[in-house]
């Protein structure tokens, strides 16, 4: 499956950042010069494009349900929010926008850039006459994108319009019998100089022109499979599910106040949050109660139909007593996978979720607690077979944490702790803007590259953390 991508250079970032130049047309009458228009940029990280070709997916549906389908950096929502206030207190809201239709290519709301760094999509802003923002003062200017109805119908900066005082958080909580869905949050301290607005990325860094990156404040997991034997220990397999043993219900997008340190939200490996879930819905291994959170469930009837004697189980269709390529009742779950929001080759499986970020502490690395689990499951729900997920590199997989919580609740401010990696191969932490996958899925569908993991012969199951969704030219499992 080919990409549909529009063509884009490293240098538009260039001519981008160079656009507001030294001859800026300003309002001359008064005591003080005023420029009657500035821009800034606004970026989120991860080129955003519909794609299509490739068994059937189309572009209209993905925006519908888009899986985590590949280790691609993409992104798809509808909605960009923008507010700047005065970076003091009490902080003055001084000016507010909502971009519409924010990863649609056809209304060029938003254009794709590519740099060494990284993938993106951007769009200019323009401040015209009494919006401009002042010299002589400094300025915190918040975005967040989302997707519109998700999160329980959330709106960034509700009931804050330009004039009023901005004195609150902003965080989301997923509704009950919800889940977490793609969402991008970040902050920057502007100022102007020479009618110019400026910004810059960390406190030894030059200054820009103004610039701020908005990242993605949830993780993503999933799970690539292929030849799922039919039985194990003389049980029929029916099910493939995920376990996490900790869930948090709520993200806090920062501590959107109004003296909070903008470098803050430039930190890598953060854990941001918070609420935890304790309505466990299924069991670890050995464990007699639920003491775990269903993350996916791979219902393998769905993907191999057909089995008339129990349609439950999956259905073996060459009688080889594996799952795989070799069954031509193989099809995608479109129940799971709705037409045209996936293509995978024939005889693999595939499960996903979004996830909002946890902490795992002393206590959970002395008890041993893994992070996930992956199990087999019978008709009946009872586990068969199961590994503790173990994480790659986890020594490495990043160092220090940081931990944003809200000590007093959402009406107080955010406190920033440092954590140590405590990491273990089986307990470790779930960071924002971080896939955690067990295998490689491709997005550009060339079926020889993707290396589903063989669960025939599978002894150990292992994640790779892609901290902010890197590409990187690696197999996951082995």
């Amino acid at each position: 499956m080919k990409l549909y991508r529009l063509i884009y250079m490293a240098g538009i970032v260039l001519m981008l950042l160079s656009a507001c130049g030294d001859s800026l047309p300003y309002d001359t009458e008064g005591q003080n010069e005023k420029p009657l228009q500035q821009t800034f940029t606004v970026a989120v990280e991860s080129v955003g494009e519909l794609f299509e070709g490739g068994e059937g997916v189309n572009p209209a549906t993905v925006t519908s349900r888009r899986p985590i389908s590949s280790v691609t950096p993409t992104q798809t929502f509808d909605k960009l929010s923008i507010l700047i206030v005065e970076y003091q207190s009490p902080a003055k809201v001084v000016y507010k926008k909502t971009i519409e239709n924010w990863s649609n290519p056809d209304n060029k709301a938003s254009y794709p850039w590519s740099t060494e760094d990284g993938q993106r999509r951007y769009a200019t802003i323009t401040l015209t006459g009494s919006e401009c923002l002042e010299e002589g003062k400094n300025y915190m200017a918040y975005v967040i994108g989302y997707q519109s109805g998700t999160y329980g119908g959330y709106e960034p900066f509700k009931g804050v319009e330009v004039g009023d005082y901005y004195n609150q958080t902003e965080t989301v909580t997923i509704p009950n019998g919800g889940y977490a869905e793609e969402v991008f949050a970040g902050a920057e301290i502007f100022w102007v100089e020479n009618g110019v607005i400026l910004s810059k990325l960390s406190a030894k860094a030059e200054a820009q022109h103004g610039l701020m990156v908005a990242r993605r404040q949830v993780a993503g997991t999933f799970g690539y499979f292929t030849r799922v034997p039919v039985q194990v220990n003389g049980s029929s397999v029916a099910k493939l599910r995920l376990v996490a043993t900790k869930r948090n219900q709520t993200i806090i997008f920062g501590g959107f106040r109004s003296v909070d340190d903008a470098f803050d939200f430039h930190k890598d490996n953060v854990i941001n949050g918070m609420n935890p879930r304790m309505d466990y819905d299924c069991a670890l291994a050995g464990s007699a109660v639920n003491n775990g959170f269903s993350v996916y469930e791979v219902d393998l009837c769905k993907w191999f139909p057909g089995n008339t004697e129990n349609v439950q189980l999956p259905l073996d269709m060459n009688g080889d007593g594996y799952l795989d390529s070799a069954d031509t009742n193989w099809q995608t779950d479109e129940e799971a996978y709705p037409k045209g929001t996936i293509s995978l080759p024939r005889g693999t499986v595939f499960g996903d979720s979004f996830c909002v970020s946890v902490v795992m502490n002393q206590e959970d690395v002395e008890a041993g607690i893994p992070t996930f689990q992956m199990q087999m499951l019978d008709v009946n729900g009872k586990i068969i077979k199961y590994w503790d997920v173990l994480l790659r590199n986890y020594e490495t997989a990043g160092e220090d944490r940081t931990l944003v919580s809200l000590p007093d609740g959402e009406d107080g401010r955010t406190l920033i702790t440092k954590l140590d990696n405590i990491d273990t191969e089986t307990c470790f932490s779930i960071v924002r803007n971080r896939l955690y996958t067990m295998d490689e899925k491709n997005q550009s569908q060339n079926y020889d590259e993707d290396e589903p993991i063989d669960l025939s012969t599978a002894g150990v199951l292992v994640l790779d953390a892609r901290h902010e969704w890197q590409i990187m030219n690696s197999i996951i499992f082995n």
